[in-house]
């Protein structure tokens, strides 16, 4: 499901009023994410638009400094994408955006090591042992 379908279906749910701050709201996000330079999009987040100003969220200090020294270039670029802004609000809010975790990458159960369990696993009796080994030989077998 795109985020159009979404915003489109949640907003269906909304009240009328709200529906119509969510849809100008999401409007003005995509505007000023190309009006954004490159680096930036995707670290910014509109908040509000109350009297012609603009109040956004960025997840770092950086991101706002370089924010405010753009802020008179994207706000006329704001005004040529139909947004009607007079100035920008910039807040710093860390929690914003979720942090980058690195994936980790775990080395599978090498094929031998799987044969000496499936070996061991046909010779013990049944009980809870048997049956951890049958899991994790079906895991692994399946992966």
């Amino acid at each position: 499901m795109s985020s159009a379908s979404l915003a489109d279906l949640l907003a269906s749910q909304l009240p009328p009023g709200l529906a119509v701050r969510a849809r100008v709201l999401l409007n003005t996000q995509a505007a000023l994410d190309r009006a954004l330079p490159a680096a930036l999009a995707g670290h910014v987040r509109v908040m509000q638009l109350e009297s012609s100003v603009l109040s956004v969220a960025c997840d770092s200090g950086a991101v706002a400094s370089r924010l405010r020294q753009l802020a008179d270039g994207l706000v006329v670029g704001l005004v040529k994408r139909g947004i009607a802004v007079a100035s920008l609000r910039v807040n710093v809010n860390p929690e914003l955006m979720a942090r980058y975790v690195h994936p980790v990458e775990k080395a599978g159960v090498p094929p031998a090591a799987l044969e000496g369990l499936a070996h061991l696993n046909a010779e013990i009796e049944a009980g809870p042992l048997k049956d951890a080994l049958d899991k994790l030989l079906r895991h692994h077998r399946s992966a």
